[in-house]
């Protein structure tokens, strides 16, 4: 049975004309075999002498090598006269043989315009009369279907469409006759889009979290990757300020804190912990010495160690990412809470990647969400698959995405071939370098990545591992970012290149690192992955 285009529709009798058209459909889709497209109330707009003309083909039977077949369709009675066919409506009457010849001249217009060749062919379709003539018509008699042969009218049509060469491209002439658009989706403009509509729906944190009450003032939101602890983190602190209340942030990564420094409120402290640590070192014990040797763990001990004799001076705590901090840190933070403060511990225990011993909070209420707005389905369903969380996390995102690109390599050599292909891919998708982040699963001291200049042609931004006097990172200059999974938990960019995934065994900590890295893609990830690890990754989800 053919296909009919638009879909199947019942035969409503509107009037006899349109009844006849409907019924013509019907039984050529009865009697044509499968491969066969009918196409109806297709229209038609050309260009002649810089006029615009509108026409509509009644129906139109494409066969399955491509070549054409337009069918006007004419019920009721017919005048011959003059060697033509004419249709009277009303007090008007139509030339049906020049309706036909332009409609046929039309439709080739506008296929050589798009550059598609075939074989077109018209024919006269009368249900209701038989046409008998002497004198030649404007029509030739084997391309009128009338009464008298419309019992055959499959058949009639196949005969008429075997001849003549069919079209190099039947899928793209499909399209054409569907009236269909191949449209390339601009990604900046997409991008643009998909990261304001994941801000909206990712209020919920923020919306409903600060109406919660607390007796003891204490809340700890535990909220997966993508949920929105960033924007509920900026609400509360925005709140505080117009308050007119001491408010701080605190989190565990120094990138993390630097792009919150940019948005939130001038007047609250926004600072990495060790970052805090350096300033109350350089303050009550000397300049900080950068250069000496585990010199954060020292500030740190100090502060901690200090801490007992700090004053209560912030209504409002946040501490971010705490499943990263030592239980003495979170202590010395909520020393200096004042006696009615609040404190906001935001945090993800499936995103823990360093040994750190989980801690307790008494009197706190706690707040769960495992809902993801950042990450695309897709990811998140890869995410499930792979059972990387201890929860299912929900996918909200309003975005599908593709799946991620496995990248295989076998040695360093392959590792940093395969990275440029993903980079490549990216950019052929139409991302640019600023959008797409290198992520390396590896340390700083066993990466092959962060001890390059340039991937393929692309010079490398990264950490140089050395800060300034003043305790500022100091960045390579470059147009690529590569950094460290751990270093940028907390932050997310269109698209991201997980690579140096190498593991030989998929443990807590390996899954754990998976989905820190697999949930910092806003759009689209690509994984560059040890063939091993890649086996092992296979046979988890068998």
């Amino acid at each position: 049975m053919a296909n009919v285009t638009p879909s199947p529709f019942p035969l409503l009798k509107k009037n006899g004309g349109l009844y006849r058209e409907l019924e013509v459909i019907d039984r050529l889709q009865q009697s044509l075999p499968n491969g066969y497209e009918i196409f109806h109330n297709v229209p038609l707009h050309i260009l002649s002498s810089n006029e615009d003309q509108f026409t509509e083909l009644d129906v139109l039977v494409m066969a399955p090598a491509g070549q054409i077949l337009l069918i006007e369709v004419k019920a009721g009675t017919l005048e011959l006269r003059d060697g033509g066919i004419f249709k009277l409506y009303g007090n008007k009457t139509r030339d049906v043989s020049r309706q036909c010849q332009f409609q046929y001249g039309a439709l080739r217009a506008r296929l050589k315009e798009v550059g598609l060749e075939t074989y077109v062919n018209t024919c006269l379709v009368t249900p209701d009369c038989i046409l008998i003539h002497e004198q030649p018509l404007s029509i030739p008699k084997d391309r009128i279907i009338d009464a008298s042969r419309y019992d055959q009218l499959g058949n009639h049509v196949k005969i008429l469409l075997s001849t003549g060469n069919g079209c190099d491209d039947v899928s793209a002439l499909k399209r054409f006759l569907n009236n269909e658009f191949q449209v390339s989706i601009t990604t900046s403009v997409l991008k643009s889009q998909l990261q304001t509509t994941t801000r909206q729906l990712a209020d919920g944190l923020a919306t409903w979290v600060p109406r919660i009450s607390s007796p003891s003032g204490i809340y700890r939101i535990q909220a997966t990757a993508g949920s929105g602890k960033t924007q509920l983190a900026l609400a509360l602190l925005n709140m505080a300020s117009a308050k007119s209340e001491s408010a701080a942030y605190i989190c565990y990564n120094r990138p993390l804190a630097d792009c919150l420094r940019l948005i939130a409120p001038a007047k609250v402290i926004v600072s990495n912990f060790h970052e805090l640590c350096v300033e109350h070192y350089r303050r009550h014990h000397g300049a900080p010495d950068f250069t000496q040797q585990n010199f954060f763990d020292t500030t740190a001990t100090t502060y901690v160690k200090d801490s007992i004799d700090f004053t209560q001076r912030f209504d409002l705590l946040i501490i971010d990412e705490a499943q990263d901090f030592e239980c003495d840190w979170l202590e010395s933070l909520a020393l200096q809470l004042k006696k009615h403060g609040k404190l906001y511990i935001l945090q993800d225990d499936d995103q823990r990647i360093y040994d750190r011993e989980e801690f307790d909070v008494q009197r706190v209420v706690e707040i769960e969400c495992q809902d993801n707005f950042r990450s695309p389905k897709t990811i998140c369903d890869v995410i499930n698959a792979l059972s990387l969380t201890s929860k299912t996390v929900k996918s909200k995102s309003p975005f599908k995405g593709d799946l991620p690109a496995f990248h295989e390599y076998e040695d360093d050599r392959q590792l940093i071939e395969k990275t440029i292909c993903a980079v490549n891919d990216l950019l052929s998708r139409g991302f640019t370098l600023s959008d797409i982040v290198i992520l390396t699963a590896r340390g700083r001291s066993r990466s092959q990545l962060l001890n390059q200049l340039t991937i393929g042609k692309h010079r490398i931004k990264q950490f140089s591992g050395n800060y300034t006097s003043d305790g500022d990172p100091i960045w390579t200059e470059g147009e690529l970012l590569v950094e460290s999974l751990y270093r940028y938990k907390g932050q997310s960019a269109p698209a991201i290149i997980l690579s140096e995934i190498d593991f030989i065994e998929l443990t807590e900590k390996e899954k754990r690192k998976l989905f820190v890295g697999m949930t910092r893609a806003q759009m689209a990830l690509e994984i560059v992955i040890s063939k091993e690890a890649s086996r092992i990754i296979g046979e988890s989800i068998n």
